[in-house]
C-alpha cells in the first residue's frame, strides 16, 4: 500500500512541478522522516502500542473463547439432532 501510495504522489509530483519538484518532494519528505520530532513521536506511538498489548491479548483470548463456544454449540445441536433422529428411526 505504502508503495502504491508513494507511486502516486511521486507521478503527480513528478508531472506537474517536473524532476526538480519530485526531487524538493523527497528532499522535504526525508527532512520530515529524519526530524527528532517525528522519531519522538513515533516512539511515543510504539510505547501507546506496547502498553495496550496486554488488553490487546485479553481481547484476542475472549474473542477465541466466543468462538469456541459457539462452535461447541453448533456441535451439540448436530449431536442432539443426530440422536433425535435415531431414535425416531429406531422406534
Amino acid at each position: 500500500m505504502e508503495a502504491l501510495i508513494g507511486f502516486t504522489v511521486g507521478y503527480w509530483v513528478g508531472t506537474r512541478h517536473g524532476r526538480k519538484g519530485l526531487a524538493q518532494a523527497l528532499d522535504t519528505a526525508r527532512e520530515i522522516w529524519a526530524s527528532p520530532e517525528t522519531r519522538r513521536a513515533l516512539g511515543e506511538g510504539l510505547s501507546a502500542l506496547q502498553a495496550l498489548s496486554p488488553v490487546a491479548d485479553t481481547f484476542r483470548k475472549k474473542q477465541r473463547d466466543a468462538r469456541g463456544a459457539v462452535i461447541q454449540g453448533v456441535i451439540d445441536e448436530i449431536m442432539t439432532r443426530r440422536s433425535t433422529r435415531h431414535a425416531a428411526t429406531a422406534a
